[in-house]
């Protein structure tokens, strides 16, 4: 689950994207909070460390909270 954005930077075509799992996302939009801090703390040693993607060629940034 997550958003797309499209924009310019100096002159440079820049898509971007943030997101969440979507299991995770439906414990928020469940309103099971505490169930998404949990299941977030016990994911985040799982999460890729790398900066870019080799498969689809681009940048990724994994935060503490899941998001990507």
């Amino acid at each position: 689950m997550g958003t797309d954005h499209v924009f310019r930077l100096n002159r440079t075509h820049v898509e971007a994207f943030s997101g969440v799992s979507e299991d995770l996302f439906q414990h928020l939009t469940e309103g099971r909070v505490q169930q998404y801090r949990s299941e977030v703390y016990a994911r985040r040693d799982t999460w890729p460390r790398d900066n870019w993607d080799a498969k689809w060629g681009g940048p990724v940034s994994v935060h503490p909270d899941g998001s990507v």
